[in-house]
């Protein structure tokens, strides 16, 4: 096959794949209300769940809109609002705060990327920063409908790897840019708990944030541990690969300033984005949360929707939220989930040009290649 024919079947294949994925991204978007209707009759009581146009109230009574065009009226206490779709989000939503914070997200996108190059660079890869942003943007967009945030992982890595002879050293430094990220979530999340303990009645939040710290703090004495070490390593196979990925993930150790400064970047980026998260509340007029519960609660909400449970975090984030911020800080269970899923929906409107940087070739294997060239292994 002649390289031209070659190259426009790949770039044909990359934009079907991104009109496939941005698809598969709408659809995954609920955009009118699911309710929970009661109809009592006197040979019946049951109730009908399904998606409605239009919702509306009027004193004691509410009329339901239903997509084929039919209208029910029932009792307004028959009438539950399951799931916020986005029209109705949208429209009790502050237009201008809303985007606005929606724009800001690039923000926390800029932070990872430059966390990624910092560790690029630290590790022998000659990246340029525009580059590294393409692949990182590219990410974003791909963990829109990727099992949590290890398939945008994923899509950085192959696209990095693509070309380079150290393809272990450039995973390597995907999974220690997350590594990083992990820690200083955990670390952030008990640093802000800790003054706030005592006003929890319920334990169970101390629990998770301080075990998931005492994880990391066993993790790292174990993997740093001589005898384990030499011991397992012996047992697995691979071990040019393996030793090559824990060439990168001895840095974190070996390498204090390098990682100390990607620390620095990783909470810039968490903090910026829980601000803006905090901003989408004050959009959505949802008073409830103080800023400190945002700083508490947040970072095991990143940690949890970044696990491959589901496709996009859907579901798994929006659980998450409501017992968090409708257990822990008296929110409105449903306006938590609200927040919740115009959160993710922010999400989507600022990754989609990722999606079409990609279909129009910018994170290409055949760019990556040029760009990511190896000076060879950092000076231990």
């Amino acid at each position: 096959m002649k390289s031209g024919t070659k190259r426009w079947l790949v770039n044909l294949l990359r934009v079907a794949l991104t009109a496939a994925a941005v698809v598969v991204v709408v659809q995954m978007i609920q955009f009118t209300d699911v309710v929970r209707v009661r109809t009592r009759t006197a040979e019946t009581d049951e109730w009908r769940v399904g998606p409605a146009k239009e919702v509306r109230p009027a004193g004691e009574r509410t009329t339901v809109v239903w997509p084929d065009g039919t209208l029910t009226e029932h009792a307004r206490k028959d009438v539950r609002i399951e799931k916020h779709g986005f029209f109705s989000l949208f429209e009790r939503t502050d237009k201008g705060l809303f985007f606005a914070m929606t724009a800001a997200l690039l923000v926390p996108i800029a932070c990872m990327t430059a966390r990624w190059w910092l560790l690029l660079r630290g590790h022998g890869f000659d990246a340029p920063f525009g580059r590294v942003f393409f692949v990182t943007y590219a990410g974003t967009f791909f963990n829109n409908f990727l099992p949590g945030a290890v398939g945008g992982d994923l899509t950085k890595a192959i696209l990095a790897a693509a070309g380079e002879e150290r393809k272990a050293a450039v995973v390597g430094t995907v999974i220690l840019d997350r590594a990083v990220g992990l820690v200083v979530m955990v670390l952030m999340g008990a640093a802000c708990l800790t003054p706030f303990v005592g006003r929890f009645e319920d334990r169970r939040l101390a629990w998770v944030v301080y075990g998931l710290l005492g994880v990391l703090v066993v993790a790292y004495l174990v993997y740093f541990n001589r005898p384990v070490r030499g011991l397992v390593k012996e047992r697995l196979p691979f071990r040019a690969t393996l030793s090559e990925l824990d060439g990168v993930f001895r840095s974190a150790k070996e390498r204090k300033g390098l990682v100390g400064a990607a620390a620095l970047l990783s909470l810039a980026g968490q903090a910026s984005a829980i601000l803006i998260i905090f901003g989408l509340s004050r959009a959505m007029r949802i008073e409830g949360a103080a800023l400190w519960h945002f700083f508490i609660f947040e970072p095991i909400i990143f940690i949890v929707t970044a696990l491959p449970i589901s496709v996009g975090g859907w579901g798994v984030q929006e659980l998450v939220y409501r017992e968090l911020f409708g257990g822990f800080a008296g929110v409105d269970p449903n306006q938590a989930i609200a927040l919740s899923v115009l959160y993710k929906l922010s999400t989507i409107l600022v990754s989609i040009p990722g999606g079409i940087l990609f279909a129009m070739g910018a994170t290409g294997a055949r760019r990556i290649s040029k760009t990511l060239k190896s000076d060879g292994p950092p000076p231990s």
